[in-house]
C-alpha cells in the first residue's frame, strides 16, 4: 500500500497487489504482478503494467496501461493508451486516447475515446 499524497520519482516494480492512496504522483513506470488499485486523483507519468487494474475517479495515466485480465476506469479517469487482453469497462466522464481490448470494451454514459483499435468489440450503455 502506498499512502495518500506520496511522491515517487523512480520506476517501481512490485510482486503481488498494490493499493495506491489518493493524490499519489509517479514520475516513471509502475509494474505490478497482481491487482492495481490507483487512488483518486493520482497521476502516473510513465507506463503501467498489471494483471488487473482499477483506475479511480480523476486519476491520470499519461503513458500507457497494459493489463492481462481486466481494466476498469471510474468516473473522470484519463488514460493516454489502454490495452487489455480481457475486458475494459469505462464509466462516464473518462477520456481515452487509444484503446484495445481482447475481450469487450464497455462504455457507460458519455466517454471521450479518440481511437478504438481494430477488432475491439464495443458495447455502449446509457448511464
Amino acid at each position: 500500500m502506498i499512502e495518500k499524497g506520496a511522491f515517487l520519482e523512480e520506476d517501481l516494480t512490485l510482486e503481488g497487489n498494490l493499493i495506491v492512496g489518493q493524490d499519489v504522483k509517479f514520475w516513471k513506470n509502475l509494474t505490478v504482478s497482481g491487482r492495481l488499485e490507483l487512488g483518486k486523483g493520482s497521476i502516473i507519468q510513465g507506463d503501467v503494467k498489471a494483471r488487473t487494474a482499477l483506475v479511480c475517479a480523476a486519476a491520470k495515466i499519461l503513458g500507457s496501461v497494459e493489463t492481462v485480465s481486466e481494466l476498469v476506469l471510474l468516473d473522470g479517469a484519463w488514460v493516454n493508451v489502454a490495452s487489455c487482453e480481457g475486458d475494459i469497462r469505462v464509466r462516464p466522464g473518462c477520456t481515452l486516447g487509444s484503446v484495445k481490448a481482447g475481450g469487450t470494451l464497455e462504455l457507460v454514459g458519455k466517454v471521450a475515446v479518440k481511437r478504438v483499435e481494430p477488432l475491439t468489440k464495443v458495447i455502449i450503455r446509457a448511464e
